[in-house]
């Protein structure tokens, strides 16, 4: 790497008078890479990704936002925005560009009676789920508590409530969002409504979010939780089984081809041992979510059966424990309309010539509330079935992790799949122009334009932005 295009060659070029600047414009810290806060406020969660930028912002409100933009802008630097740092590309941290942290933007405002919420990019899923339930509300969140609502919200927010209250950007009221000119807008239904079409589901690429306002539900504070594992060699009886189980809307449930993980309520003596599982969330009456489960509990004799009553909280606790912190991870992902045969042979195939303990296919149920909003920027919303092929890892054999990861999913994609999920996207280098439309599909050319009108120099550009119209 030339001595420019090194973190402080990037600052000496820009020089200390300039960088001056930029600290007396702001309230927020202003972090250097020889500022002690700098390697935590550069770390992600994916341990894979280690990237180094010039300048973080820890920005506490939009004038500080609005400030770092213009900068980045009059000083033509890269960009990247920093909200729970949990999605597995790293697209939080940019390599000699600057960082503008949401960290501070971590307040969650609740109107009990109007069921109502407004949140910052900055809190973590666990945060608000903890504080909704306060007063038995939730909304649509991701389905871990360790993971940011910023980026869960934009690209979608696929979590625990899909089925019964959609996904998280078909809560959304309302938006406070600064554009690449640096102008404070309001998106909603009446105010700027392509705007917040686009991010619903379009991501962090049209303007930097710093408040969410949502709609919440009556949920909890008991759900009906659905925790089963069979052994490894059941797996085509238990996916056969539910293939053909006809889900409920108050449920939403995944199954995993993997190993038993290493959570509680499971005794740590069956822990890593290989197994499909079944976790779901019955969002109603937990009594009437024992006779729904029924059938997925029933199908042979279970190595674990934890399914009784549990805190909402507690199931989102699981999610955490099962992706820690700085573990090495690969995430792709497809979606299918059925799970056929051949998706269900794949499931158990490529599972099973894994590189890694760790790696597995997991089927996510769709459908359900996801299906009745189609005015977002979220594509794929008639599909049944999303597949989430994940790698993890903690040796230093990456390539053999990557390379597995990247084949299953062209194998799924041969088998019929189609599409990808943003936040469970892996683009390989040469690859984006394919990559927009198997993300966004129709939404594509709708989405580039207000690419072109919102964001026309790439300010807010990162691994899965749309490239804007050559109109003007």
């Amino acid at each position: 790497m030339s001595a420019d295009r090194h973190p402080l060659g990037i600052i000496k070029n820009l020089g200390e008078k300039t960088i001056r600047g930029l600290d007396e414009k702001i309230s927020g810290d202003l972090i250097l890479p020889d500022n002690e806060q700098y390697h935590d406020a550069r770390d992600v969660w994916n341990g894979l990704i280690n990237r180094y930028p010039a300048v973080i912002v820890r920005a506490i409100d939009s004038d500080d936002v609005a400030a770092a933009i213009n900068f980045v802008r009059e000083q033509n630097l890269t960009l990247s925005i920093r909200g729970g740092a949990h999605h597995q590309a790293g697209e939080a941290i940019v390599d000699n560009g600057v960082v503008i942290d949401l960290a501070a933007f971590d307040h969650i405002d609740i109107d009990a009676e109007e069921q109502i919420a407004n949140i910052g990019p900055g809190t973590q899923t666990k945060e608000v789920i903890e504080a909704t339930q306060a007063h038995g509300l939730a909304t649509p969140t991701g389905s871990a508590g360790c993971v940011g609502m910023g980026g869960t919200t934009l690209g979608g927010g696929i979590g625990w409530l899909r089925r019964k209250h959609g996904l998280s950007i078909d809560s959304l009221r309302s938006m406070e969002v600064v554009t690449a000119d640096g102008a404070v807008h309001t998106a909603s239904e009446n105010q700027n409504a392509d705007l917040f079409w686009a991010l619903r589901g379009g991501g962090g690429q049209f303007g930097i979010v710093t408040n969410f306002e949502f709609e919440l539900y009556d949920v909890g504070p008991l759900i009906g939780g659905l925790i089963t594992f069979y052994p490894a060699d059941a797996a085509r009886t238990v996916l056969e089984t539910y293939s053909e189980f006809t889900e409920p809307e108050a449920m939403s449930s995944i199954v995993n081809y993997g190993e038993v993980p290493a959570v509680p309520p499971i005794p740590e003596s069956q822990q890593g041992e290989p197994a499909i599982g079944i976790i779901g969330c019955y969002a109603g009456n937990p009594e009437t979510a024992m006779d729904a489960f029924a059938p997925l509990r029933e199908i042979t004799e279970p190595l674990i059966d934890a399914t009784e009553p549990m805190a909402y909280t507690a199931l989102h606790e699981i999610g955490t424990l099962m992706h820690p912190w700085g573990r090495k991870y690969i995430n792709r992902s497809v979606f299918v309309d059925e799970l056929t045969e051949q998706i269900l042979e794949l499931v158990i195939t490529q599972t099973d010539t894994a590189p890694g303990e760790m790696d597995g296919v997991g089927i996510w149920s769709m459908g359900g509330a996801i299906d009745d909003d189609s005015e977002t920027a979220y594509a794929w919303r008639d599909k049944s079935y999303l597949i989430l092929i994940e790698a993890a890892w903690e040796d230093h054999d990456n390539p053999a992790h990557i390379e597995w990861a990247h084949e299953t999913e062209q194998r799924f994609r041969e088998a019929g799949a189609e599409g990808a999920y943003a936040g469970y996207a892996g683009v390989e280098e040469g690859e984006w122009e394919q990559w927009e439309r198997k993300i966004f599909d129709d939404n594509h050319d709708r989405l580039r334009t207000l690419k072109t009108r919102y964001d026309p120099a790439g300010i807010f550009d990162h691994g899965l932005s749309v490239t804007p119209t050559t109109e003007q």
